[in-house]
C-alpha cells in the first residue's frame, strides 16, 4: 500500500553566516506565539478567500440569528427566523450563532473590522438578555424540554453538540475580543449544566453519550477550566470523556469502524486539550494515535475523511469509502484543529505536511469562488459535482466551520515553540512583532508557483532563532539564497531550516522549491488513482454539471446524476510517461483513458461547477458506487 502522504524524514539543520559571531547570537530576542492581529494576509488565495468569507458574515443579521433565542427566553422580536437548519422544525437550530460568533470574533481582530466587533459586542449583550430573562443560567434557541428527551435517551437532534457551539463561541469572544460578558454567560451555563448532569450519574450518563452528538464539550470545558479555574466546568470536562470512544483508543486499539465521524474528531480535540491542561500523558498518546489511525489509514488524499459521515470500514479498505457523500467538510476543520495541537507538542514537520495537504486540497475547494458559500460532502465518487449552500437557507453543521475555516487562516501561518519562529505555511502575509521590533513580509507564488520569498525588517540587527519548513512534496534540487548568497547545506524534504543568526533590516531568504509530480493508489485493491503536484491534488476536469438547480445545494451530489469516468492508461512504473504537463503556471495536465481520449486534470481548487474526479479508476472495472443517501438532520 503507498501511503497518501509521503515518508517525512525529519531533519534540523543550523547554520551561522558572516559577520555574525558566536558570541553576537548567544542570547536570542524572546518571542510569544504570534496572536492573529499581529498577522495581515496579502494577495493570494487565501486572502481572496477570507474577503468572500468577511462579506458574507457582514452580510449576516445578528437580529435573524437571535430570533429563536429570544422566542424562547419570551423576549419579543420583529426578525425572521433563517431557513435551513435555523428554522423551527430543524433541533439544530441555534448552532449557528456559536459559529458566528467564533467566527467574527477572530475575524474583527484578523481584519480590524470595527463592524464586525461591534456586531460580536451586540450578540452577546442580548444572549446576556437572553440567559436573564430564563432566571436559571439557561441559553438555548431550543426549550430545555430538548434536554430532557436527550438525558432520558429519547429522540432528539443532538442538544449537545448545538451547546457546544454555543459555548465555543461565547468563549473565543471573550478570547478574542476580551468580552468579558461572554465569558459570564457560558460559565453560568456550565453551571445550569452541571446542575443537570451531575444528578444522572455516570453510569447513566455513559449510556446518554452513546446515544447522542456531543460536539467538542470536553474541549470547551477544559478550554474554560484552563482560563478560569472553575471546578464545575473540569469536573463537566471529566463527565463528557465518553467510554466507549476512548477506553480501546487508550488501550492502542483502532475501534473507528462504525463511528460517527465528526462526532469522534472533536472528543480527540478535547483530549488533546485535557493533556495540555492536565499534563496526563495518556491523553498524548491517545491524540496521536487517533491522527496515525485516520490519516494513514482512512483518509483521502486530499486530507479529507468520512463516508456518510461515518468510517465505513477497516482500516486502510479506502476502496469502498469512495461515496458521492465522502469527505464532509466539518471533518477536515476538526482534523487541522487536533494537528495543530499535536505540532504545538513535537514540531515535527509531518503536521504541517498534512495541514497544508488539507488546507489546500479539503478547505479552499469547498468555497465557492463566487458566492462565498461553503460545501457540505466532498464527493469522492467519481464523476460527481460539487454543491453549495445557501445564504440564508442552508446553515448545516459545514456552514458553520466553513464561516470559521477563513478566519482561522492566520493562526496556522507562523508558531512559536522554544523561543523558536517558525514559518509552517506558505501564505502571502506580514507577521509584525512591534514589541519585539521587527517584522516578516512572506511573499510566495504557491501553491500554483514555486517560491518563497521572507524579508526581515527591524531597526537595529536582532537574534533571532527562525525555522522554515521544508515540504516534503519537494525535491532535493530545491534552492535556498539569503541576500542573493546560495546555500549549499540544505535539509531534506520533509524537515526544517534552522536559522540562528543576527538578522538585520533587509535581509532576504529566498527559496525556490522544486515540485514533485506524485501519485497515490486509493488502497487496499489499488484500482483507483489520485495524481498531484506539488501540495495540489489534482482533479479530473469534465462538462460542466447541468442538475437541477434545486440538487446544486443539497447537502452533497447524492441525488444527482455522475458522468461516466473511463479507466485511464496508468503505470507505478515510469507513471510520469503517462502524464503530461500542458499547461505550467495554471498546473494543467492531461491523462488518457484506454480508449485514447485526453482527460484534462487542474488543481481541486480550481473546480467550480464541472463534474470532476479527484479518483481515477485505472482498469476496466467499474468503481464501486456507494448509493446510500444520508440526509444529516435525520441522525439520532
Amino acid at each position: 500500500m503507498k501511503n497518501p502522504l509521503p515518508c517525512l524524514l525529519v531533519i534540523l539543520f543550523s547554520v551561522a553566516f558572516s559577520g555574525c559571531s558566536r558570541e553576537s547570537v548567544r542570547e536570542y530576542i524572546s518571542l510569544e506565539k504570534p496572536e492573529i492581529e499581529m498577522i495581515t494576509l496579502s494577495d493570494g488565495p487565501w486572502q481572496n478567500a477570507m474577503e468572500l468569507e468577511r462579506n458574507y458574515l457582514l452580510s449576516l443579521d445578528p437580529e435573524r440569528l437571535l430570533f429563536h433565542f429570544r422566542k424562547v427566553s419570551g423576549i419579543e422580536t420583529d426578525a425572521k427566523e433563517y431557513g435551513g437548519w435555523e428554522m423551527e422544525e430543524r433541533e439544530l437550530r441555534g448552532h449557528s450563532i456559536g459559529h458566528y460568533l467564533s467566527a467574527v470574533s477572530r475575524m474583527a481582530k484578523l481584519t480590524n473590522d470595527s463592524v464586525l466587533n461591534s456586531r460580536c459586542e451586540y450578540t452577546v449583550k442580548e444572549l446576556k438578555r437572553c440567559q436573564e430573562s430564563a432566571g436559571n443560567g439557561y441559553l438555548s434557541a431550543w426549550p430545555e424540554e430538548y434536554l430532557d428527551r436527550v438525558e432520558n435517551m429519547e429522540k432528539v437532534w443532538a442538544p449537545y453538540y448545538t451547546l457546544h457551539k454555543i459555548l465555543a463561541g461565547l468563549f473565543d469572544c471573550y478570547l478574542y475580543c476580551d468580552n468579558k460578558d461572554a465569558l459570564d454567560v457560558a460559565l453560568k451555563f456550565s453551571h445550569y449544566l452541571h446542575s443537570r448532569i451531575s444528578p444522572l450519574g455516570n453510569e447513566h450518563f455513559q449510556k446518554v453519550l452513546d446515544k447522542t452528538e456531543q460536539g467538542g464539550m470536553n474541549e470547551v470545558f477544559w478550554n474554560m477550566y484552563a482560563e478560569t479555574g472553575d471546578t464545575i466546568c473540569r469536573n463537566l470536562a471529566i463527565d463528557f470523556y465518553q467510554n466507549s470512544y476512548f477506553d480501546p483508543l487508550l488501550q492502542g486499539k483502532d475501534n473507528l469502524k462504525g463511528w460517527h465521524s465528526n462526532s469522534f474528531i472533536p472528543n480527540v480535540v478535547g483530549i488533546a486539550r485535557e493533556f495540555e491542561v492536565t499534563g496526563d500523558i495518556s491523553r498524548q498518546q491517545m491524540s496521536e494515535r487517533f491522527w496515525e489511525q485516520v490519516v494513514n489509514t482512512r483518509s483521502f488524499v486530499t486530507g479529507g475523511t468520512s463516508n456518510g459521515e461515518h468510517w465505513n470500514s477497516d482500516p486502510c479498505h479506502m476502496h469502498t469509502e469512495l461515496g458521492p457523500e465522502a469527505h464532509e467538510c466539518c471533518c477536515t476543520y476538526n482534523m487541522i484543529k487536533l494537528t495543530d495541537h499535536l505540532w504545538e507538542w513535537t514540531t515535527n514537520s509531518k503536521y504541517q505536511d498534512y495541514m497544508e495537504r488539507a488546507l489546500t486540497n479539503a478547505i479552499l475547494p469547498t468555497q465557492n469562488k463566487e458566492t462565498g458559500m461553503s460545501m457540505y460532502y466532498v464527493s469522492m465518487a467519481p464523476g460527481y459535482y460539487k454543491t453549495w449552500g445557501t445564504p440564508d437557507s442552508s446553515f448545516w453543521c459545514c456552514t458553520g466551520t466553513g464561516m470559521e475555516n477563513f478566519s482561522r487562516i492566520a493562526e496556522y501561518i507562523y508558531g512559536v515553540k522554544d523561543n523558536r519562529l517558525y514559518i509552517n505555511q506558505f501564505i502571502s502575509s506580514k507577521l509584525d512583532y512591534e514589541v519585539s521590533g521587527f517584522t516578516i513580509s512572506q511573499e510566495t507564488t504557491l501553491p500554483l508557483g514555486n517560491n518563497v520569498s521572507l524579508e526581515i525588517q527591524c531597526g537595529k540587527p536582532l537574534a533571532i532563532q527562525m525555522a522554515v519548513r521544508i515540504p516534503a512534496w519537494t525535491g532535493n534540487d530545491y534552492a535556498v539564497t539569503l541576500n542573493g548568497k546560495a546555500l549549499d547545506a540544505k535539509p531534506g524534504p520533509g524537515s526544517y531550516l534552522l536559522l540562528d543568526r543576527v538578522w538585520k533590516n533587509g535581509d532576504k531568504l529566498e527559496i525556490a522549491f522544486s515540485p514533485q509530480l506524485w501519485y497515490s493508489l486509493l488502497p487496499i485493491d489499488n484500482k483507483n488513482v489520485a495524481f498531484g503536484f506539488g501540495p495540489l491534488v489534482l482533479a479530473a476536469k469534465f462538462e460542466e454539471a447541468k442538475e437541477d438547480e434545486k440538487l446544486m445545494h443539497r447537502y452533497g451530489p447524492y441525488d444527482g446524476t455522475p458522468v461516466e469516468v473511463p479507466p485511464i492508461r496508468f503505470s507505478t512504473e515510469d507513471f510520469t510517461d503517462f502524464i503530461q504537463l500542458v499547461d505550467e503556471p495554471k498546473r494543467h495536465f492531461v491523462v488518457t483513458s484506454q480508449k485514447g481520449e485526453e482527460i484534462l486534470l487542474v488543481p481541486f481548487y480550481e473546480i467550480m461547477t464541472e463534474h470532476y474526479s479527484v479518483y481515477l479508476p485505472i482498469d476496466t472495472l467499474n468503481t464501486t458506487k456507494n448509493n446510500k443517501r444520508v440526509d444529516p438532520s435525520e441522525h439520532i
